[in-house]
């Protein structure tokens, strides 16, 4: 099985093409797929946790807009973020649904928030919501099973 060796973060160059807003620093990625997909920043606000990235052309689809593919992409790692408020990892995505309300751009900044509730069973529920400075682009709902090691 291949593993990430090391977690990575933005370089200087990436950090730099992506000019996220004020506040925004990158994540640490601790996958391949994320790293490729990347970067994603975060900020704390007074409701938690805000994630972003800039959309660039590697997102674009066949119609000019992001892919939804990437806006599932981000809705999870969104939801994840959630999930660390109200249990520790390992966790996995059991559910995740996404509805698609408006498309993003290539050079749009978008950004998420999302919630957890307590777990119960083990199970977690969240929920959250995705923008642009315009307009909202999708809400996502997803379940996250944390995972018991023996």
């Amino acid at each position: 099985m291949t593993r990430f060796p090391e977690p990575k973060r933005a370089t200087a160059e990436m950090v730099a093409a992506a000019a996220p807003p004020e506040g925004y620093d990158s994540i640490l990625s601790t996958s391949p797929f994320g790293w490729e997909n990347g970067p994603v920043f975060e900020r704390k606000v007074d409701s938690g946790v805000q994630r972003g990235f800039r959309v660039a052309a590697r997102h674009i689809n066949a119609g000019g807009a992001l892919h939804g593919g990437m806006v599932m992409t981000f809705a999870d790692i969104l939801l994840a973020t959630a999930v660390h408020t109200v249990t520790e990892p390992p966790f996995v995505t059991i559910r995740l649904t996404t509805d698609f309300i408006a498309p993003a751009f290539e050079g749009d900044w978008v950004e998420g928030t999302a919630t957890a509730e307590s777990p119960e069973d083990g199970i977690i529920a969240v929920r959250g919501i995705i923008t642009t400075s315009e307009r909202t682009i999708a809400s996502a709902q997803g379940l996250f099973k944390a995972i018991v090691r023996s």
